[in-house]
């Protein structure tokens, strides 16, 4: 092993336009010490998703830190531990694992994280695919729960033709509910109908309102699953029901409102619409080990029995990296794109 780490660390801008390669450069650290609760990973592959932009561009919960690596996901090799049983346990095997809020992220050759956010990988899932495995299938799995426990028989997705809108699909098919996917794109509703999607509809449609009144009403839609944030969530949740729910989970609207959000005060006072968050990373902290450990054999089975795979597009050393990450901002549904280091 070297002495010294190589990853993509943040620069601190003012102008909130600049471009991905001005925010990101190549810095050279010391290879971490794995702290009270950590083991030390070195890394394998790491994927771009819709969080690690918004994080770049300052607008994420988590404020950005200057020279520190990004890159919230990954899938890696335990070379170290500092962390208990379970820690132990790790050392020498092939991982899934997500970042630790407020530290160093995984683009890079070497990153500490808590033991508890590793999850080991079976042999038969591929790196890329192994580094993709926690942010969306998981997020998908828990949104699908979250849904049921609400009681609903049908949920509205917005930005389905995104990796977690396609597991989204996928894992409720599984679940017998009944999914309405929206989308921007034409060619995305093809996509999207072959997936499963019972509905499958286009915003830039004249009558794009009614469409999804008249979805909502024949599959009883009573969640949205909201990637989008911003003006949407009132949108979309105008023609649900009383008593829906909005479960906002991203933000894929690039506005630079600080709040980056809008409901109607009216629907949540007469007609009882209710909107909550959900972050993944908070999720897996408060979860017992065992029902991580549950969770992981779940998406992995779901990834071996076809439910679960990653569209990629490309996967790229140091070199290539900023370039296919800029292509990846201004066409997420080509398919993810994966620093391996």
């Amino acid at each position: 092993m070297s002495d010294t780490n190589l990853g993509f660390a943040l620069n601190l801008l003012d102008d909130t336009q600049a471009p991905f390669h001005q925010r990101l450069s190549l810095h050279e650290k010391p290879i971490p010490t794995p702290q009270q609760g950590q083991v030390l990973v070195k890394m394998l592959a790491s994927p771009v998703n819709p969080s690690d932009l918004v994080y770049l561009r300052g607008q994420y919960g988590l404020p950005p830190q200057a020279n520190a690596y990004a890159g919230f996901e990954g899938c890696g090799l335990v070379i170290k531990a500092n962390a208990g049983l379970y820690g132990k346990w790790l050392v020498g095997k092939r991982v899934a694992l997500s970042a630790q809020p407020g530290q160093d992220g995984l683009w890079a050759k070497y990153a500490c994280t808590l033991a508890s956010y590793c999850l080991p990988l079976r042999d038969s899932i591929s790196n890329a695919q192994g580094a993709t495995l926690i942010v969306n299938p998981l997020t998908s799995i828990c949104l699908i729960e979250r849904a049921r426990q609400l009681g609903a028989r049908a949920i509205v997705i917005n930005a389905a033709a995104s990796q977690v809108g396609k597991g989204l699909i996928r894992y409720a098919q599984t679940q017998g509910m009944k999914t309405i996917a929206t989308v921007r794109s034409q060619p995305n509703l093809e996509v999207l109908r072959k997936l499963g999607a019972d509905y499958a509809l286009l915003t830039t449609d004249h009558d794009f309102n009614q469409q999804l009144k008249d979805a909502v009403e024949a599959c009883g839609a009573s969640v949205l699953m909201d990637a989008v944030a911003d003006q949407d969530t009132a949108l979309l949740l105008r023609q649900m029901p009383s008593g829906s729910t909005a479960i906002v989970y991203g933000r894929l609207e690039e506005s630079q409102d600080p709040l980056g959000g809008n409901f109607s005060v009216a629907d949540v006072i007469f007609r009882d619409v209710r909107i909550e968050g959900f972050w993944l990373a908070r999720t897996l902290k408060k979860a017992p080990i065992w029902q991580v450990i549950t969770l992981n054999r779940k998406v992995q089975q779901l990834f071996n029995d076809g439910t679960f795979n990653t569209d990629i597009y490309a996967q790229t050393g140091f070199d290539d990296f900023v370039t296919a990450l800029e292509h990846y901002a201004a066409h997420k549904s080509d398919g993810k794109v994966i620093l391996c280091p």
